[in-house]
């Protein structure tokens, strides 16, 4: 049986406000169940509306919560981005941005999913749709560009290939912070050592 809400049933102005609307009670049906519990009859109930309006406006569960996943994302990275701003180099920038998304995505679980998807449907359309990896370009791309025109990048860099390697190690930091395997300060170090590196181009190595 799904969980009811006292909201009444009353139907939405617009396409938009119906999106809002929906996505708003998924975040909080999500806050209280968590993704794997929470039901379209929960969200349905929750936003005040009958099911079948729901899918009116998402294909699926999975589909509403691909664009609740992608929002949480952006929203980290554009404070990330703030965050980082001060970093002068392009390792720094990296570094710091590796520890700002993986300490905050880990109190997330819609961006701690992005970062880690599981062997769910959920997961498994999150990859074979592309999110992950625009995700992934949408978070580096913007440093990456930047570094390419101020000549800081080493050449022969594949672009996807950061991306993976980045994100990848973006979740082993999250995982790490989770478990209790180390804090940000030994995190900051062990990346400044073992990532910072290969942000480093042969012609900012001589200019040092």
């Amino acid at each position: 049986m799904p969980r009811r809400s006292p909201t009444q049933t009353i139907a939405p102005a617009s396409t938009e406000d119906a999106r809002e609307r929906i996505l708003a009670a998924a975040e909080r049906c999500i806050d209280r169940h968590g993704i794997r519990k929470t039901t379209m009859d929960d969200v349905a109930s929750e936003a005040g509306l009958t099911r079948p309006n729901v899918y009116r406006y998402f294909a699926d569960r999975d589909d509403l919560l691909l664009e609740l996943i992608t929002r949480h994302a952006r929203a980290l990275l554009a404070r990330a981005r703030k965050s980082i701003s001060r970093q002068g180099s392009l390792a720094d920038q990296i570094v710091e941005k590796i520890l700002y998304t993986a300490d905050h995505a880990r109190r997330d679980p819609l961006t701690r999913h992005l970062l880690d998807p599981d062997g769910t449907s959920l997961g498994k359309r999150m990859i074979a749709s592309g999110t992950s990896a625009m995700c992934r370009a949408e978070m580096w791309d913007p440093l990456l560009d930047a570094a390419v025109a101020n000549n800081e990048l080493p050449p022969g860099l594949a672009r996807s290939d950061i991306h993976m390697w980045l994100g990848d190690v973006t979740k082993i930091v999250m995982r790490g912070l989770e478990d209790g395997e180390g804090d940000v300060g030994r995190y900051r170090s062990i990346l400044r050592r073992f990532v910072a590196p290969a942000f480093v181009s042969s012609h900012a190595q001589m200019d040092a």
